[in-house]
């Protein structure tokens, strides 16, 4: 018994001696090029995403709405997209039949980062500015093709990748991991709700639903776009390292589960603290309140986030609101 225990012990240094020694080993500063260095542009990304999230979670929204910690936000955009762009080039190096999947990940990734600034307050202020001063007719044109062009690819790229849990749970056997690639397409299923209204409705639909909630461009951004992209780069990242074999795939789809649970159940139960009535999380949001007994009213309160958020609060820490 002694030999095997001194044995194991042996091993699982040995293991975890092998896992640093390729932990060390990447590169972080000059791959796919030190133009656009993937391991330092998710590193900043993370870094800044994590401060930003931690302002939400207090409901110190200051970042999001002006001045100048509002450069965080746009620091953390544009490294998240040149992040996922290196990632894109260096997908040539996963295995074979996941190089595709790598591929739309980081489609993804820089959609989702793209709405981060989309909802941001300051790009309705341009916007309005912009079109107030000068009615440019043409940049009303090309934002209705870039919003229609982004949502279109997020929706695709997104339910492209069921395919890959499938994969994983019957083929692979590798349970853990579907279950985790399962839970984190729907929950950025569910992101693309918004990205699809604004295609289909356009900037009028964005603008009414901002003169109904306040406070809706910071919810958007501090309370989903911001904490899912950061979600969505650990679990990149996390891919990365068990294809390295620092990370079991046990460990990388249970690590996985657990950010998207704590980060959904988090950001969702704080923005109803934080700012309640000024903004909502109905996955189904139309620009005038439906009649109440149609089929669309129906919709909208079955998919209202926030009324669930709030009976959670009310129940577990009695928290009591103006409409409940």
């Amino acid at each position: 018994m002694c030999g095997r225990s001194s044995s194991h012990h042996r091993n699982s240094n040995s293991r975890g001696s092998r896992r640093w020694s390729k932990l060390r080993k990447l590169n972080w500063t000059s791959t796919p090029s030190k133009l656009i260095p993937h391991g330092l542009t998710g590193l900043l990304s993370v870094v800044s995403g994590i401060f930003l999230i931690l302002h939400s979670i207090t409901g110190n929204l200051h970042p999001y709405r002006s001045g100048p910690s509002m450069c965080i936000l746009i620091i953390y955009s544009i490294s998240t997209s040149i992040n996922a762009i290196a990632g894109s080039k260096l997908s040539h190096l996963a295995w074979k039949e996941t190089r595709r999947v790598f591929e739309r990940c980081a489609m993804m990734q820089l959609c989702l980062s793209f709405y981060v600034l989309r909802f941001a307050p300051i790009f309705t202020q341009i916007f309005t500015m912009l079109y107030d001063d000068f009615g440019l007719k043409l940049v009303d044109t090309l934002l209705y093709i870039i919003d229609k062009t982004f949502a279109l690819a997020l929706i695709f790229c997104t339910l492209s990748l069921y395919q890959v849990a499938f994969d994983q749970w019957y083929i692979h056997k590798k349970k853990a991991i579907a279950l985790s690639i399962a839970i984190g397409i729907l929950g950025i299923f569910l992101l693309s709700t918004y990205p699809a209204h604004l295609a289909l409705f356009g900037q009028e639909w964005w603008e009414c639903i901002q003169h109904r909630y306040p406070e809706q461009n910071v919810g958007m951004v501090g309370y989903i776009y911001v904490p899912a992209t950061v979600t969505f780069s650990l679990i990149l990242f996390g891919a990365t390292l068990y294809q390295r074999g620092i990370l079991s795939a046990s460990s990388f789809g249970m690590s996985s589960i657990i950010i998207v649970t704590f980060c959904l159940i988090g950001t969702v139960l704080s923005q109803e603290l934080h700012i309640p009535n000024v903004s909502t999380q109905r996955i189904y949001l139309p620009c005038t309140e439906p009649v109440s007994g149609t089929w669309e009213a129906q919709i909208v309160n079955a998919l209202d986030f926030s009324f669930y958020a709030r009976n959670v609060l009310r129940i577990t820490l009695n928290v009591h609101f103006e409409d409940l």
